[in-house]
């Protein structure tokens, strides 16, 4: 790896502290008591029952299965405007009802600022931003 890549690999690491360790399923928080993850910075971070009870509204059983939480909101680097993105079948599925959006694809659904704010509003302990190139 070249000193630029590490550099970069560096600097996304800084600006990504939030990225837990390990995610279980929507499922696991609805019949759990334990509501928190740890992230890769060593922060033990809680998502609320409400958000859970949202989210399980808004999901299918077998979706509730296989739907991962934190949900991951990426930056979307294929165009230059400035959007967001959440991928993922069940993730972008499960997202995009939530914020009465189209799929861009059957694995993703694309957002702009307004969307992202709202859905930090409705989700702020369930979705965590990742800044990827």
């Amino acid at each position: 790896m070249s000193d630029d890549s590490t550099k970069i690999g560096n600097l996304m690491g800084d600006l990504n502290p939030d990225v837990p360790v390990a995610r279980r399923s929507l499922s696991d928080y609805i019949n759990g008591e334990d509501m928190t993850y740890i992230t890769k910075g060593g922060n033990i971070c809680t998502i609320e029952r409400s958000e859970v009870d949202i989210l399980s509204e808004n999901c299918s059983e077998s979706e509730r299965t296989r739907l991962k939480l934190p949900i991951f909101v990426l930056t979307d680097t294929s165009g230059s405007d400035g959007a967001w993105k959440v991928e993922g079948r069940v993730e972008s599925h499960v997202i995009a009802k939530i914020l009465g959006r189209v799929q861009f694809r059957e694995d993703v659904v694309r957002f702009y600022n307004p969307d992202l704010v709202r859905l930090r509003k409705t989700l702020p302990s369930s979705v965590v931003i990742l800044f990827v190139l």
